[in-house]
Order: structure tokens, then C-alpha cells, then sequence
């Protein structure tokens, strides 16, 4: 990362009007992604993602959680403007299939209009990204928010969905909810209490039967550490599904801000570094992954690493049938 000064985009203050992307003008965007671009994300790493034809190229950050407030701790919630800002640009470079975040897009609001106006900012910032773009629920994102509110201001499908790109199916999931199986809505839950209910483990075992193609995953609770704070607790009945369709090559999640990677009975399982931690664009944190018949590689870029790093792969035993 460059030593020198890097000027950020101005960013909304909750103590007025919330303002819209506009605010942030074309020649802030344009320098913000081309200081990370020329720190090490150049479009020479980037270029000739989709040169292959057998498979597809994913940008993906998690755990943005974008607010209009000061610093707490290690996160940085203003500063993922800019953060998500050099994403898009660096993106926009390497011209992946769609982009993804793995939920926890916003932080926190006090009221439900705080948080929508969150939402509104760092999805204009999001939608200057020349490309599909997909979200995926995270809890933060119904800490105010009603599930069907934040659905439909991300303009999602659903809180879980299906698609293809190109020879790829993709599959979102939703666990924001609780062992009772009510889904979380504008802070009714303890976040370390997280499950995918009954009738979407069987939407998801229906809906990898329907599919032919190899299938990547994406959800924003960790499937692989169902002892952890982190994960979700009903992981093992969801790895069981996606590991008796032999289709599943990986799963992509956030949550657990430092990250992390398992391969578990043959899926890859990437816990992806949170955007939010630390000031500036020497704390960035996202992803470039490459989908294909063959396997599954991630580059990483700024404080994300690249996987899988072959010395961490871990293998569990194997689900019971």
C-alpha cells in the first residue's frame, strides 16, 4: 500500500439529511479506485478473469457494516464508503461475472430511517459496479430493519434464491434465525443463535436436485464451525444436504471478521476478512474467485488472503446418511 495520502469520499452525517451517492463526486470515485488500483490491486492482477469460458469470476467482500458513526474499536464504519468504493473499481477492471456481499452490508441504525438511509448510501456506492450484483442477509442488516424491509431496499429476489452464471449454479442462504426457527427481525435475536430452518434445508436439497451444473454457495453465518460463536448450529444437517448432491465445490461466508478456510469431505469453505476492520484503504479486505469444473481458487487482495492455502485444509468425518 502506497505511503501517501489518500483523500477519502465525504460520507453522510446522521445529523442531517442522509445524502445519496451523488454526493460523492466522479473524480473522488475515480481517485479512490485508481490509488488502491496502482497500491496492488492493478488491473494486470485482475485481468483476463473471464478469459476461460468452462467456468465463472466472483468479486466478493463481506461485513462492510456501513453507518454514518465514529469509529469503535478496530471497526471503521465510515470508512467502508471508500473501502467498497476501491472495490468497485477494481472490479470494474477485472470485469468478474456479478459481485456479491456476504451480508452485514449496513451496521445498526437507532431508528428504522437511520438505517434505511445507510442502506441507500452503500448501495449507491454498490451500484456503480458495472455488473450483476447479489446480496446476502446478514444480522446486522435486521437489527432495525424488518427482514422483508431490507429485502426489498437491497432489492433481493428473497432472503434465499437461486441462479446460474453461466455454467455455475448459485445458491443464497439465509440463517438469520433463531432455534425456534423465527426469523430474525429488527433485533429479536441473540446473533450467536443462528439457523437455516427446516423448510429451506428442503428448498435447498430440492433445488440442488433441479440443477445439473456445479453449484457454489454463499451465506453470511459460517457452515463450518457450528461450535464456534460464529456458526451456524444446525451446519452439520446443511453440509449433509450439500455434500450427498456432489455438486457443491464451495461455500463462501463472512461474519467471523478475521476469517477463515476449511475443506470439509471434499467442499472448500472460505470465511471471508471483514471490510469494516481498520481505518483506510491499507485495511481493505475483499476477494477475486474463480469457479470452474476444475476447482476453485481466491485471490485475495489488500488484508484478504488468498486461499486455500493447502496447509489449512482440514477434512471432518463424513456426514452421516
Amino acid at each position: 500500500m502506497s505511503k501517501r495520502a489518500i483523500q477519502y469520499p465525504e460520507t453522510a452525517n446522521t445529523s442531517g439529511a442522509f445524502p445519496d451517492f451523488s454526493t460523492v463526486s466522479r473524480r473522488e470515485f475515480l481517485r479512490t479506485g485508481a490509488a488502491l488500483i496502482a497500491s496492488g490491486a492493478g488491473v494486470g492482477t485482475l485481468a483476463g478473469a473471464r478469459d476461460a469460458r468452462d467456468g465463472i469470476s466472483i468479486g466478493i467482500f463481506t461485513d462492510s457494516h456501513y453507518a454514518g458513526r465514529d469509529r469503535r474499536g478496530n471497526r471503521c464504519y465510515r470508512d467502508s464508503s471508500a473501502k467498497l468504493t476501491g472495490f468497485v473499481a477494481a472490479m470494474n477492471a477485472a470485469k468478474p461475472d456479478f459481485a456479491i456481499v456476504l451480508g452485514d452490508f449496513v451496521d445498526k441504525g437507532k431508528t428504522i430511517q437511520t438505517e434505511t438511509a445507510y442502506l441507500k448510501h452503500i448501495e449507491g456506492v454498490f451500484s456503480k459496479f458495472k455488473g450483476p450484483r447479489h446480496h446476502v442477509i446478514g444480522n446486522h442488516d435486521v437489527a432495525t430493519l424488518t427482514k422483508a424491509q431490507f429485502v426489498d431496499a437491497a432489492g433481493m429476489p428473497g432472503p434465499n434464491y437461486s441462479f446460474d452464471s453461466g455454467p455455475i449454479h448459485c445458491i443464497v442462504l439465509d440463517a438469520n434465525y433463531r432455534k425456534d426457527f423465527t426469523p430474525y427481525n429488527a433485533g429479536n435475536f441473540n446473533w450467536t443463535q443462528t439457523y437455516v430452518p427446516p423448510d429451506e434445508l428442503k428448498w435447498l436439497e430440492t433445488d440442488l436436485k433441479k440443477t445439473a451444473g456445479k453449484t457454489v454457495v454463499f451465506i453470511h453465518q459460517p457452515l463450518d464451525d457450528e461450535k464456534g460463536a460464529h456458526g451456524v448450529k444446525n451446519a452439520p444437517e446443511a453440509r449433509r444436504i450439500l455434500e450427498r448432491s456432489g455438486k457443491v465445490q464451495a461455500v463462501f461466508q463472512g461474519h467471523n471478521h478475521k476469517g477463515a478456510y476449511h475443506r470439509i469431505n471434499g467442499i472448500h469453505y472460505f470465511t471471508m476478512k471483514a471490510m469494516v476492520e481498520g481505518p483506510g484503504l491499507k485495511n481493505n479486505s475483499y476477494a477475486l474467485a474463480r469457479i470452474s469444473a476444475r476447482g476453485v481458487a481466491v485471490k485475495g487482495f489488500v488484508k484478504q488472503p488468498d486461499c486455500p492455502p493447502s496447509l489449512r485444509a482440514t477434512t471432518a468425518p463424513a456426514a452421516k446418511k
